[in-house]
């Protein structure tokens, strides 16, 4: 299967390492002209082994992939749909691993809905710390049909990932999952993002109360858009967090720290503009969502 990989940050580059090495998988790594210089001069390793990737300008021309998976973050997006014209053809399926609930809309404006698949990854704590990526747990990729069915395109790319051993899932529920996922980068992410807190300090009782309060208003707007996102599924989540690395931080964490632009606007925001349409009060996200854009704005002061 030929695969084209747009964003090489922690999560992209830990699946495409997992892909490259698969004699089933033709990967390409697509990149700008000022990445592409930097990353072939200096080697990319995950968990501490050197990756030989193929490194593809955006510019260059080539056969339309079988599939092409984005991983940017979402301020890049724009970019990305720019730079993946010459990898997206009449039969390319496109798999978005945002965090957010509207990149595949996003996508699909620009390419057609009938080439996305619903899609996320969950459970993978990657960090990246200049050209190296670690990862205790690379967790999984979900993905389906929105209506979550187990069509031959997604046969055929669960065959691949098989192949190459990532891990995945494909359930009936697909776009409950994506609004599941959601809900936890908006309570874990921007969370952590304002208090600097690793997992360790989350996953406690002052950390559980705090996410729920945010995650309440995300289970809110979901039941208006006739998701319904239970307790059992936040006490998933506190599951999940369980089987982190406590050192390790969330990507909002990542990006604070690194005085990076964040992604606020596709979670609290996003959640912020659903919320005034469907009347659904947000107060703890409003206050997220202009606390971490004043830290941001204190960040490039610095």
């Amino acid at each position: 299967m030929k695969i084209s990989l747009i964003g090489l940050g922690a999560i992209g580059a830990s699946y495409a390492a997992l892909l490259n090495h698969c004699p089933d998988v033709e990967l390409k790594v697509i990149l700008d002209e000022h990445r592409l210089k930097s990353y072939a001069e200096q080697p990319f390793t995950v968990n501490g082994a050197v990756q030989n990737f193929d490194y593809v300008s955006a510019a260059a021309k080539t056969e339309p992939a079988d599939l092409v998976l984005v991983a940017v973050k979402y301020n890049a997006l724009p970019e990305a749909i720019a730079s993946l014209k010459h990898h997206v053809g009449e039969n390319t399926v496109i798999m978005s691993l945002l965090n957010g609930i509207d990149s595949e809309e996003i996508l699909g404006a620009a390419f057609g809905m009938e080439k996305m698949l619903y899609s996320l990854c969950i459970s993978i704590d990657a960090q990246r710390n200049a050209r190296s990526v670690s990862y205790g747990s690379v967790g999984k990729i979900v993905f389906n049909e929105k209506n979550g069915e187990c069509s031959p395109r997604v046969q055929k790319i669960a065959e691949t990932f098989t192949a190459a051993g990532v891990p995945f899932e494909n359930p009936k529920d697909m776009y409950k999952q994506l609004w599941y996922k959601f809900m936890i980068n908006v309570c874990a992410n921007q969370t952590t993002a304002i208090l600097g807190a690793n997992y360790r300090y989350i996953n406690t009782p002052n950390g559980h109360a705090i996410m729920q309060m945010v995650a309440d208003e995300v289970r809110a707007v979901a039941a208006k858009k006739g998701v319904a996102l239970t307790d059992d599924d936040y006490n998933s989540w506190l599951n999940i967090l369980n089987t982190m690395i406590p050192e390790n931080r969330t990507s909002m964490h990542q990006d604070m720290d690194a005085r990076r632009t964040t992604e606020v606007d596709m979670l609290a925001g996003v959640l912020r503009k659903l919320g005034a349409e469907l009347g659904v009060p947000t107060p703890y996200n409003d206050m997220l969502y202009h606390m971490i854009k004043l830290r941001e704005q204190m960040n490039e002061s610095l």
